[in-house]
């Protein structure tokens, strides 16, 4: 196991920013967690779980916490398509790894950032798929009661980047140690999201055409957090229902909207760039100029609560303008 002391949100964040850490520990198996937990209850100290640090805005102060990091990274694929992957391998090796042996499922998932073990709790999703649809279960320590556990789909209560994992009384109550997928031989559907189709050439692209028109879209329209500090997507799509379709399209000509089951989801990106924030400046933060989704620590040293600043001016101008309220996907650590 690796233990650091005083170390800081900073460098272990794709945001690259947030303040000091009392206590920090990498996790590299079952005996390890176990060890974690109960040191940790010994010595009165709360648990927060940290996966790769790409969906976070940690605030400046200090944290007095103990950070706990599951780094098992191994991943064993079974003959009929089931995939076991340790939560801490990072999730584009598992999808790599998954085209690279003809199985589909997770190919339009290419290039997310963050672990395995994030990808259940956030239910990621991309170009009109998301985890939930290959998702067998998951293993992980219950922290309360000392134990392993396994949730299957139903038990993860999955919705629109959401799980029960980011409810108040799950939240931050359980350290995945593992993710079961299942995979498929066969092609599953097709690829018919708007935003990909210029990137692919063919009628029936083969899974590596797929996997790096995935990628392409995403160099091309996502800032890339090893250059530029981000957390990916900061806002949620808006869920609205159809009165509100209706209310929105009559006073904006080209809102992207689509159908989302019996509702409608409204482009967050739209919204905000309508808003005339994409590529704005704020302090040291700022509005990706690629993408108006993404907050970014422009100037790299940025404070945290300059970025979250930045997130209340956008929602607040966002919903006098189209009175629609956006909601951060990004969790907030120590506000």
């Amino acid at each position: 196991m690796k233990k650091i002391r005083a170390n800081n949100f900073r460098d272990i964040t794709t945001f690259h920013v947030g303040g000091e850490i009392s206590s920090y520990a990498e996790l590299l198996d079952k005996d390890e967690i176990e060890w974690a937990v109960s040191s940790a209850k010994k010595n009165k100290l709360k648990i927060f779980i940290l996966g790769d640090g790409s969906d976070v805005l940690a605030s400046d102060t200090h944290f007095d916490d103990f950070v706990l990091r599951y780094i098992g990274k191994s991943i064993l694929f079974k003959d009929d398509g089931t995939v076991v992957a340790e939560a801490g391998a990072k999730w584009d090796r598992l999808v790599e790894e998954s085209v690279a042996r003809g199985l589909w499922g997770i190919e339009c998932l290419s290039g997310i950032p963050g672990t395995v073990g994030a990808a259940p709790i956030q239910n990621i999703g991309a170009y009109g798929h998301e985890l939930e649809e290959v998702f067998v279960s998951l293993e992980a320590y219950d922290i309360e009661n000392e134990k392993f556990v396994s949730f299957d789909k139903k038990d993860c209560g999955f919705g629109y980047r959401e799980s029960i994992f980011k409810r108040k009384d799950h939240w931050q109550k359980n350290i995945v140690c593992s993710v079961t997928l299942k995979l498929s031989k066969k092609k599953l559907g097709k690829v018919d999201y708007e935003s990909l189709k210029k990137y692919i050439s063919t009628q029936n692209p083969t899974l590596s055409e797929i996997r790096n028109a995935v990628l392409a879209a995403r160099k091309e329209r996502l800032e890339n957090p090893k250059e530029v500090g981000n957390a990916g997507s900061f806002f949620m799509n808006p869920i609205i229902d159809l009165s509100e379709k209706i209310k929105l399209e009559s006073k904006f000509s080209g809102a992207k909207i689509y159908a989302f089951g019996d509702k409608f989801k409204i482009s967050a990106g739209w919204l905000i760039e309508k808003a005339g924030w994409k590529g704005k400046t704020y302090e040291g933060a700022g509005v990706s100029p690629k993408h108006a989704l993404i907050l970014i620590n422009k100037s790299g040293k940025a404070t945290a609560r300059e970025i979250y600043d930045l997130s209340e001016k956008i929602i607040a101008d966002v919903y006098k303008k189209f009175g629609v309220k956006l909601e951060r996907e990004v969790q907030l650590i120590n506000f």
